[in-house]
C-alpha cells in the first residue's frame, strides 16, 4: 500500500512528460510544415526584402491555421537566401512554449522548438515578383 502511495506520483509526473514529449513532437512537425511553407513562398521573390517579409506572413498565417501558440510570438530566421534560378532559399521558424501548455499542469518555464526548411528556387520562373 505504501508502495503504491509513493509510485502514484512517480507514474503522474511520467505520464505527464510523455504527454509534453508527444506534444513537442507533434508542435515540431507543425514548425516543418510552417517553414516549409515559408521557404517555398520566400523562393518565389527576387528581392530579400519581400522574400522576407513573404516568410514571416506565411509563417505566421501557417501557425495560426495549424494552431500553434508561440508565446511571444514565431520567431523566424533566415538561414540562406539566394534567390538566384536554382539558389535555395532556408527558413528556421522557433516557438517558445511554456511547459503549463505542453503539460497542462502549472508548471513554470518554457522550452524553445525550432524547425527548418529549404526550398530551391525555380530555374525557369518568369519575371514576375
Amino acid at each position: 500500500m505504501i508502495g503504491l502511495v509513493v509510485l502514484t506520483p512517480v507514474m503522474a509526473l511520467l505520464l505527464f512528460f510523455v504527454i509534453a514529449a508527444g506534444r513537442m513532437g507533434v508542435i515540431e512537425s507543425k514548425l516543418t510544415t510552417a517553414a516549409r511553407s515559408a521557404a517555398r513562398a520566400a523562393s518565389q521573390y527576387r528581392s530579400v526584402a519581400a522574400a522576407q517579409a513573404a516568410a514571416v506572413t506565411i509563417t505566421e498565417t501557417s501557425l495560426g491555421q495549424l494552431e500553434v501558440n508561440c508565446h511571444g510570438g514565431p520567431r523566424v530566421r533566415v538561414l540562406e537566401m539566394d534567390l538566384q534560378p536554382g539558389g535555395r532559399v532556408r527558413i528556421q521558424v522557433s516557438c517558445t512554449m511554456r511547459l503549463s501548455d505542453l503539460t497542462m499542469l502549472s508548471v513554470p518555464g518554457s522550452r524553445m522548438v525550432t524547425a527548418d526548411s529549404a526550398s530551391v528556387v525555380d530555374r525557369h520562373r518568369s519575371g514576375h515578383h
